[in-house]
């Protein structure tokens, strides 16, 4: 409908999902049922009218955010100790929590409730816990101008289908959502926002010196600014000290550090493109010499590897040598010959800094590599371990790949790390604004054409 554009707390929804909705699935757009199958929670049960993807968001033997590591950078009592697994250390009654209408989500949403066991053993039900909703931000699906000819110009609108739910966990709140595009890609988008976890100090302020060094400002006014000693900025000026206050994070408000920290997510994504038997193939990107007399000097070429075991399989994103990173069926193909595949297309990352030899590491084993891939086994679950409050270093996904099992032509499952370190700032206080990263599951030469070329030319 039309909105006042000058008004910002005015914005335009769609007044009912167009795509109908009930309790248990919902209806998708081409293909997405060849990319799912039903032995999975949010995966497609198969009808004789139609395919479905089920609301099962994290439930069951499925694709799920696996699990969720924090560890906090202060070395001093008791912070050294706050490394968290969690989805595993605190999943009692579901990691969703209710939703508040209108806030959580928009006025056009579909809400779920879920069946958790409670604190008695018993099972209880959960209001609100998922919603689903179609949304339109004015993002182009496809576009094309003809330079030369006013008469060619086409361009398609967006719309996306997301189902959301919310995690409540200590002083953070995760964000957690699946969006399904129609061009088939599904973005899966973790957003963390909440409280940073703060320790209170005698210093009031950090100011910089005009050398531009940091110093710290007393919580005495007649004190002025200390230079040395404890909490000082003792050190080189553009150096680090531990004898400072904010060593180990950042003033994010008066008489307050954040405590630097990462936070890690693991994905279990157990992913049947055209049915059950698939493998991967890692894509490498690889820089050849050309004759010398070519006019050029180089270009880079596609060298593919398949993947035969679960060694091969453990992969780090690498800028310097890149590569795609693609689950395809070895029986399929689409009609120009290629097999169909879906690729995992990471967004930002980043990698553990902390020692291999460091306790916390080792109980969250997982994240060691970006992508790991695993043959489907029901019991392999949860990236960390079944149990990670009684955890040993290794277990989880370290402990199943050392036995390096064939991981082609098979039923296998991808598991995805996505992770950032938080180093706090001003403006995440008092509340941090939501920081999103997020993965994509693209279909690659899984359909003959792009199965958004007849979008309609308004949402």
């Amino acid at each position: 409908g039309r909105y006042d554009r000058a008004d910002p707390r005015v914005l335009p929804v769609m007044k009912a999902p167009s795509l109908p909705a009930d309790e248990v699935a919902i209806l998708l757009e081409a293909g997405a049922e060849r990319l799912f199958d039903g032995h999975r929670g949010p995966g497609v049960a198969r009808r004789a009218d139609r395919s479905l993807i089920e609301l099962g968001v994290g439930i069951g033997d499925g694709d799920h955010l696996s699990e969720i590591f924090v560890p906090y950078m202060d070395p001093g009592s008791p912070y050294y100790a706050f490394n968290f697994l969690d989805a595993g250390e605190y999943s009692a009654g579901g990691l969703a929590e209710p939703l508040m209408r209108g806030l959580d989500c928009p006025d056009n949403s579909v809400y779920f409730d879920m069946l958790v066991a409670g604190s008695d053993g018993k099972p209880r039900v959960k209001r609100d816990v998922t919603c689903l909703f179609e949304r339109f931000a004015g993002d182009v699906a496809w576009r094309k101008r003809d330079e030369y000819s006013e008469n060619v110009k086409e361009s398609r609108p967006r719309r996306d289908l997301v189902l959301r739910m919310i995690a409540v966990l200590g002083n953070y709140d995760y964000v957690l959502d699946w969006v399904f595009r129609q061009d088939g890609t599904i973005e899966v988008v973790v957003g963390s926002t909440g409280i940073d976890m703060v320790k209170s100090v005698a210093e009031r302020v950090a100011r910089s010196s005009p050398e531009g060094e940091a110093v710290l400002a007393s919580s005495d006014p007649a004190a002025g600014t200390s230079a040395s000693g404890s909490g000082s900025a003792s050190g080189e000026a553009s150096g680090w000290s531990a004898d400072r206050t904010d060593a180990y994070g950042r003033f994010i408000a008066e008489n307050l550090v954040a405590i630097n920290h990462d936070h890690f997510f693991s994905y279990r994504l157990d992913l049947d493109v055209d049915g059950p038997l698939n493998s991967l193939e890692i894509d490498r990107l690889v820089t050849k010499r050309l004759p010398d007399d070519h006019p050029r000097r180089s270009v880079w070429v596609v060298e593919p590897t398949v993947a035969s075991s679960e060694s091969d399989a453990k992969l780090r994103i690498d800028y310097e040598r890149p590569a795609l990173w693609r689950v395809f069926n070895p029986a399929e193909a689409n009609y120009l010959g290629y097999p169909t595949s879906y690729q995992i297309v990471p967004g930002s990352n980043a990698v553990s800094l902390m020692d291999a030899d460091d306790y916390p590491q080792m109980r969250a084993g997982f994240t060691d590599y970006h992508l790991w891939v695993t043959p489907h086994r029901s019991d392999e679950r949860f990236a960390a371990g079944l149990y990670p409050t009684l955890s040993e270093p290794g277990m989880g996904l370290p402990a199943w790949t050392d036995a390096d099992r064939p991981i082609s032509d098979t039923d296998i499952v991808v598991w995805y790390t996505v992770g950032f370190h938080h180093v706090p700032r001003a403006e995440d206080w008092p509340v941090m604004p939501t920081a999103a990263k997020s993965f994509e599951l693209r279909p690659y030469d899984f359909f003959d054409r792009n199965p958004a070329i007849d979008l309609p030319a308004r949402p």
